[in-house]
């Protein structure tokens, strides 16, 4: 098969089409001279892992396009820490916490990742443990959610954050002081 033949992937689409969708989201959200700065703007996440307490530092987004090494370096370090199964993440969710960040004027800011992917194993058992706390049908399942904090920042104020932008889902866990970002539909609980 040739390469032009290749059936497309979910990140190459993503690749090739999110820049005018986020241009569009940025100028409904700020107006046309914030957006285009911002759709151009390298796009950095800084963030600790509280399971393995890895960091990264990266630009994932270079302003024109999605950065492919960078990817690959967060599909690892947002792997499921108990089996180590690494999964896609979807760009959209990366891009969501970026966002997120930069309408907190924490663009500097350090996350601290409570959950990227989890694997089937990893989910099933965290949803016998607790039905009403984690899905069976997970976004987390898909690389499509992200749980995690930001140090020196209330959740509060970060689920309100994202809650403005209204893009994917935002759930707030008070009890365990973490804000679950997913892009899916926006929805918020």
């Amino acid at each position: 098969m040739d390469r032009l033949d290749a059936p497309v992937s979910r990140r190459t689409a993503l690749r090739a089409g999110l820049g005018l969708g986020a241009l569009g989201l940025l100028t409904a959200a700020f107006g046309p001279a914030r957006a285009r700065a911002d759709a151009e703007a390298a796009r950095r996440l800084r963030m600790i892992n509280t399971h393995t307490l890895e960091k990264v530092d990266l630009v994932f987004h270079d302003g024109q396009a999605f950065v492919p090494g960078a990817l690959t370096e967060l599909d690892r370090f947002l792997r499921d820490p108990y089996t180590n199964d690494v999964h896609e993440i979807d760009p959209a969710v990366l891009d969501l916490a970026w966002a997120v960040a930069r309408a907190a004027d924490r663009t500097a800011g350090t996350y601290e990742i409570v959950c990227g992917y989890r694997s089937p194993a990893t989910n099933a058992r965290l949803h016998a443990a607790s039905p009403k706390g984690v899905a069976s049908n997970s976004l987390h399942l898909t690389g499509k959610a992200i749980d995690l904090r930001m140090r020196g920042m209330p959740t509060s104020h970060l689920r309100d954050e994202a809650l403005r932008l209204w893009r994917g889902g935002v759930g707030f866990y008070a009890g365990q002081d973490f804000v679950h970002l997913d892009s899916g539909r926006p929805r918020s609980w």
